[in-house]
């Protein structure tokens, strides 16, 4: 009796140890599984990237204008000064010394608008380099998102850089599609799925080798980022250029 007695008792404090810790998915079933959504405007990026090089080609043009009349505007200054040391020891060179300083002043209305083209192309470059982190970043407002497997579908309010996109786990299919600035693109993913019974006993639906099924996607391109070969739900990261 006394063993018993203990036993109950063992088995009553392991009860209530056992519901010490709190515990949101202590209801049976884990929360669905996700994928990481980033949206890139590519058409966008592109222009960027071109203009940026086409300023950058400019800027050091005038980098190079500006270093050619500073050099000019040394030998010009160094020849003022010998023509003014010899007027002022009798020399008659007065309509050379004229000629000179007319040269001066035109270089320097030369190096003056220069430096108003190199003050353009800097801050051009900087506005567009500003654009371009802002787009690379893939902060893009979705407007819809779809689940096309079963005809359902969310509307988002708010913008993000990534978005969090519950996959399919009743099949290894996931067909999803996003609305983007009036535009619809859509996205087939094939994976694994796999049910799991966790340590406190909860079952869970495990994604993993997640993938694009070839050619069914309409995104100009799509980089996929997992942490190793499994490439598991709640940890893999598309970024979508569209």
């Amino acid at each position: 009796m006394i063993k018993t007695a203990h036993i109950i008792v063992l088995l009553i404090t392991l009860v209530m140890l056992s519901h010490c810790d709190e515990c949101d998915d202590c209801d049976g079933l884990i929360t669905e599984p996700t994928a990481s959504f980033a949206f890139i405007d590519a058409d966008s990026l592109l222009w960027v990237e071109n203009n940026l090089e086409l300023l950058t080609d400019s800027l050091l043009y005038t980098d190079s204008v500006s270093d050619q009349l500073s050099l000019i505007l040394d030998y010009l200054e160094d020849s003022l000064t010998i023509l003014t040391d010899s007027i002022g020891n009798g020399g008659l060179l007065e309509a050379e010394q004229n000629l000179i300083t007319d040269q001066i002043v035109w270089v320097d209305s030369l190096i003056f608008i220069n430096e108003e083209y190199d003050a353009y192309y800097t801050t051009e470059i900087d506005t567009l380099n500003i654009i371009k982190t802002a787009l690379v970043s893939g902060n893009v407002l979705v407007d819809t998102v779809f689940n096309l497997f079963n005809n359902q579908y969310q509307v988002l309010e708010d913008i993000a850089t990534q978005y969090e996109i519950p996959l399919n786990y009743n099949d290894p299919l996931s067909s999803l599609g996003f609305s983007i600035a009036g535009h619809l693109y859509f996205i087939n993913l094939h994976h694994t799925n796999e049910w799991v019974i966790d340590v406190r006993g909860n079952a869970r639906v495990s994604i993993s080798q997640i993938d694009t099924v070839a050619t069914a996607h309409n995104f100009s391109n799509i980089i996929i980022q997992c942490e190793n070969s499994s490439c598991k739900a709640n940890e893999i990261v598309f970024t979508c250029y569209y």
